[in-house]
């Protein structure tokens, strides 16, 4: 097995082991390359895992753009920016031959907090229900008061005096 190498820093990875799953973090620059579906595996653990690796590994080197193109630690191919969860502005780098993900060292922090404001947003069953009920009821009395507004009608219309 060759050297793994960080794709930002060319330094070699040194592999690190949390809940049993083996990542590689770059001693330089904290950045953290994770195998296919070891980043979903460590999540599923211990959901806080995230923040608190990006805590303990903390870069030796202030965070540059190297000139060269990314490359994958395992493989040696070109990685794939993406946006993580689509909608963030965290811009993750995947190896679309192994499936591996490269994370630069904060991001994970900034993952953590996008995914808690996800879960804040998610409104509990019971409140669904409420809020359902509550525009059952608003529609309830909508129809009720169209129907008394066109009874009033009709019944006005009724009561006058025929001039034809």
């Amino acid at each position: 097995m060759r050297e793994r190498l960080c794709p930002v820093c060319q330094v070699a990875l040194k592999p690190q082991v949390h809940l049993g799953v083996t990542i590689d973090v770059c001693p330089a620059c904290a950045g953290v390359w994770f195998d296919a579906d070891e980043l979903t595996r460590l999540h599923q653990l211990d959901d806080a895992i995230l923040p608190r690796i990006d805590r303990l590994y903390q870069p030796e080197v202030v965070a540059y753009d190297p000139p060269w193109e990314r490359l994958c630690p395992v493989c040696r191919e070109p990685l794939r920016p993406y946006n993580y969860l689509y909608t963030s502005n965290i811009v993750l780098d995947t190896c679309d031959n192994c499936g591996g993900v490269w994370v630069d060292h904060g991001e994970l922090e900034k993952m953590h907090r996008v995914l808690q404001d996800a879960r804040a947003m998610d409104i509990p069953p019971e409140a669904k229900a409420h809020v359902a009920l509550a525009e059952i009821e608003a529609e309830s009395k909508q129809v009720q008061a169209r129907a008394e507004f066109w009874r009033g009608l009709f019944d006005f219309l009724r009561a006058r005096p025929r001039l034809w």
